[in-house]
């Protein structure tokens, strides 16, 4: 098998091509955020409700990503990856030609079902296919097409929500996913042998009612406190999801998440790291636009291309810090994005709320997520054994996404209570974020004693 893996153009293409996919996942869940104060007022529903446009996908996403493992032994990389870019194009075309609610609701879960395939899929492809030496640089490479999506997103997303209507969206990312689906069907190949398994039925739904009901726990808790009788019903049932799982796991040869690689203090604690910086990180994604426009009264235009220089940074920070660690190992790049990532959150806690401040402060935040993000998961990943390598792509992509819709039910739940216990929505809304701020200040503090843990743990162990 090692000697099969050779960095070819036909190895590059297919990762491109599947990094495409999530080009468009992404694209278009940036591109919505800076049109929900537009579409709140067409569509007539509020903050909480707008904001499943992006956080119930990421939750679906998340669902059908901890099926990853289980797909990878019983399909081909290249079956995953039509299916997934299929379903996606016609929930796509859903959402181009809609102006009912839950009908755009529901184009958006198709296309939250095709990026759970696809987001896994893609490290897959490199950890299967790619010479070890050469993984940080791929996973870079991969990352810096999917960071384009961000850096895009917004600034696009605002100039054509203001100028041609937020439907047309939908129309530009439409041929970037069918382009990417012809690339992948001429590229994608297979080296590992499949091995047809029994769908852990049971142990999916177990992981689902962790999933669904921590998310719903999340909005309901920040909007409504931890008294409140939903909250405490979807607290009990995640907490009894994720109880019932760990125990149900322990017996089954064959589990669908083999919860043995937490064994590993450096998966373990790179994880948590991951899931608490995505959680801080998509806090900003959603509170800065919805600040910049309800506080401060700037068009939706202008809210998106503040985020286009941290998006760019992204991206830049993504290629630049997986040839990074492919020459000097994890501690360097992972140092200098948790530095740079502290510096941005600072920034934006303790200078005034103004275009500017906003746009700087995420600029250096994103610059230390591009630095950090894909070194965090490489340096994790190889450090379990091979047979690991899928489920641990698999926990790292629903770790991300499920923090990503934590962190956007985490804003979104503030700003409403706030803004519902006041007359002045731009007052309020600037409140809510502040308070959301120093929240994440605190988080903060925690993935970046995880984070550290994780570096220092792998200076001391060799990769099985």
């Amino acid at each position: 098998m090692a000697a099969e893996k050779q960095l070819t153009l036909r190895l590059i293409l297919s990762i491109l091509s599947i990094a495409l996919l999530g080009f468009t996942d992404i694209m278009l869940e940036t591109a919505l955020n800076v049109s929900f104060p537009t579409i709140m007022t067409e569509l007539s529903v509020n903050s909480a409700t707008v904001q499943w446009l992006t956080s119930g996908v990421i939750l679906l996403t998340s669902l059908v990503i901890i099926l990853s493992p289980w797909l990878k032994k019983n399909f081909t990389n290249r079956s995953q990856f039509m299916v997934a870019g299929i379903i996606s194009v016609i929930g796509i075309a859903i959402d181009a030609v809609s102006n009912s609610f839950w009908l755009i609701l529901f184009g958006r879960l198709l296309q939250g079902i095709g990026g759970g395939v696809g987001l896994p899929l893609m490290n897959n492809v490199v950890f299967e296919q790619v010479p070890e030496r050469k993984r940080g640089t791929m996973i870079g490479l991969a990352s810096l097409i999917v960071s384009f999506a961000p850096a895009l997103g917004p600034a696009f997303g605002g100039f054509l929500t203001e100028h041609y209507g937020w439907h047309m969206v939908f129309w530009v990312v439409l041929p970037v996913q069918i382009l990417s689906l012809g690339l992948g069907w001429f590229t994608i190949k297979q080296l590992d042998s499949l091995v047809k398994e029994r769908l852990d039925l049971i142990g999916w739904v177990l992981l689902s009612a962790f999933f669904v009901s921590g998310i719903l726990a999340i909005e309901h808790i920040s909007s409504n406190g931890f008294t409140d009788p939903v909250s405490l019903i979807t607290l009990t049932i995640m907490l009894l999801g994720l109880v019932g799982y760990c125990l149900y796991a322990r017996k089954q040869t064959h589990p669908l998440l083999d919860l043995a690689i937490f064994k590993s203090n450096i998966f373990a604690y790179a994880v948590a790291a991951a899931f608490t910086i995505q959680t801080i990180n998509l806090t900003f994604n959603y509170a800065i636009p919805m600040g910049l426009q309800l506080v401060l009264h700037q068009s939706s235009q202008v809210a998106g291309f503040a985020l286009f220089p941290g998006a760019i940074g992204f991206a830049f920070m993504s290629i630049l810090s997986g040839n990074l660690y492919d020459r000097y190992g994890a501690k360097l790049p992972n140092a200098l994005g948790l530095s740079l990532f502290g510096a941005g959150m600072l920034w934006m806690v303790l200078m005034p709320f103004t275009v500017l401040n906003m746009t700087l402060g995420f600029g250096l935040v994103q610059l230390g997520a591009g630095c950090w993000f894909g070194n965090n998961m490489t340096n994790a990943v190889s450090h379990v054994a091979r047979k690991f390598h899928s489920a641990g792509n698999s926990i790292f992509a629903a770790s991300n996404n499920y923090s990503a819709a934590i962190g956007i039910a985490l804003a979104a739940g503030i700003i409403s209570a706030f803004q519902s216990q006041s007359t002045n929505i731009a007052q309020a809304t600037e409140t809510a974020i502040s308070w959301t701020y120093r929240l994440d200040l605190l988080l903060m503090i925690f993935a970046f004693c995880f984070s550290i843990i994780a570096i220092r743990n792998s200076y001391q162990t060799k990769a099985d």
